[in-house]
């Protein structure tokens, strides 16, 4: 039953928590930035894939290097605020680390040249996801590699590939190389963090608290339809008045496509 438990938080909290990095690494720092400068704002997608927001005429900053370091300020915010010591804060981490390192391995296959420290910051993405791992297991223990391992796949990994899976069934454009980037790292980072021993972890895992599991559920009715929302409120100011700026942000709704 315990396990059981732990299945269900990681299915009910995998979509929010991966909405929602996109949304902080994605959407928030070209809109903090676009408001900071006076400048307009251009909404390049909000769809239940992601959120991507970039100043016009052109983002401010490349879109991996904010993603990095909103993940690393989110991810200490978390830790500071001491809510790591709730599995859905722990797996939070995880989920900003995987979305930091997304454009930076998208930007290795796509160009020949890579410098030291974008190979640094890839690093630094991926040790991030670790760190959170780490951090789940130190609430859900295991005595041995292979019990942690399986705790990090029932709770982390399986959540995900079902999430990703059910995507590419209800979006057929959906690349499944999007899939692989994002499970082999985060497979690998279970393997380095259930190597790790830690005499921090808890000796005996008693299990989820139903609470935790309602509430995650509860946020992820919640964000879709606030998603539903703001698509039909995108579409219909793009058919009102397709080229007007709103209040300085430019609603653009073009057809859906895979996460950044």
């Amino acid at each position: 039953m315990r396990l059981f438990r732990l299945l269900m938080l990681g299915l009910a909290s995998a979509y929010p928590l991966y909405w929602t990095a996109q949304f902080l690494l994605f959407f928030v720092p070209e809109t903090l930035l676009g408001f900071w400068l006076g400048q307009p704002l251009h909404v390049v997608s909000i769809s239940y894939l992601q959120a991507m927001a970039m100043v016009q005429p052109h983002a401010v900053f490349p879109a991996h290097w904010e993603a990095l370091i909103f993940a690393l300020f989110f991810s200490l915010l978390i830790v500071g605020l001491r809510a790591d010591q709730f599995l859905t804060g722990a797996l939070a981490i995880v989920f900003l680390g995987q979305a930091a390192l997304l454009p930076f391995l998208s930007l290795a296959l796509t160009s020949s040249s890579q410098s030291l420290t974008t190979a640094c910051a890839g690093a630094l993405a991926f040790a991030l996801i670790i760190l959170g791992l780490h951090r789940v297991l130190r609430l859900t223990g295991g005595l041995e590699f292979l019990d942690r391992l399986a705790l990090l796949s029932l709770l982390v990994i399986l959540p995900q590939a079902t999430l990703w899976l059910a995507f590419k069934f209800i979006y057929p454009f959906f690349d499944v190389r999007l899939l692989l980037l994002r499970i082999i790292p985060l497979y690998l980072a279970a393997i380095v963090a259930a190597a790790i021993s830690s005499r921090s972890s808890a000796a005996v895992f008693r299990g989820v608290p139903w609470t935790e599991i309602v509430a995650s559920s509860a946020a992820a009715a919640l964000l879709i339809l606030a998603i539903g929302l703001s698509i039909s409120k995108l579409s219909a100011a793009n058919r009102t008045s397709p080229d007007r700026a709103i209040g300085g942000i430019q609603a653009h709704t073009p057809t859906p496509r895979a996460p950044v």
